[in-house]
């Protein structure tokens, strides 16, 4: 009788451990995801605006041609809300918002409201769409990007200089870049 109790007790406990490491090994992942994020330059786009997806397509491959290095990607979010999120919350630094988006987000209007609102900076603009960054953008980085782009501008109807809109101003790099500027990249810290 106690044999019995005590297989019962091991099998239950042997069970409740699979469920228990499976469970970790389910989220695993998530922990990668800040590597991620910094080893790819992710430009957010939302499926429900679908001129705004093939303008970051086409964004994209140029940034990919010219910054290989940055290893630029197009991530898509199914609402522009959901686009919203990624930005407040810091999970994406760039972002392809049409001018009607954008001017919502910046405002907080609907159906933005929740997120309040929003610091963005313009780096390149066509006209219909606007490639914006989170203020914190690194300064070497908002260059780099407009400088790309600006390279194929007129493949990409890009307005030269793009301009602040809805207040919200060109980013720093970018405004260096259009000034005519000229960055040198930040030192790299030494290794130890």
């Amino acid at each position: 009788m106690h044999r019995r109790f005590f297989l019962t007790q091991l099998s239950f406990m042997g069970s409740m451990l699979a469920v228990a490491t499976t469970s970790a090994w389910a989220h695993t992942p998530y922990r990668f995801w800040n590597v991620f994020r910094k080893r790819n330059m992710q430009i957010l786009t939302s499926l429900e605006d679908v001129p705004g997806d093939d303008t970051g397509e086409a964004w994209v491959t140029v940034l990919r041609e010219k910054l290989p290095l940055s290893r630029a990607m197009v991530s898509r979010a199914h609402k522009m809300t959901r686009t919203a999120s990624l930005l407040k919350t810091n999970q994406v630094k760039l972002a392809v918002l049409s001018h009607a988006h954008a001017e919502q987000m910046v405002s907080g209007a609907a159906p933005f409201e929740e997120f309040g609102p929003m610091d963005l900076q313009v780096l390149v603009d066509n006209g219909k769409h606007l490639l914006v960054a989170r203020t914190d953008l690194p300064l070497y980085h908002g260059y780099l990007v407009t400088m790309a782009l600006m390279e194929a501008a007129d493949a990409l109807a890009l307005l030269k200089p793009a301009i602040a809109r809805f207040n919200m101003p060109l980013h720093p790099g970018a405004k260096a870049y259009f000034s005519g500027e000229k960055l040198e990249p930040p030192p790299t810290p030494a290794e130890p």
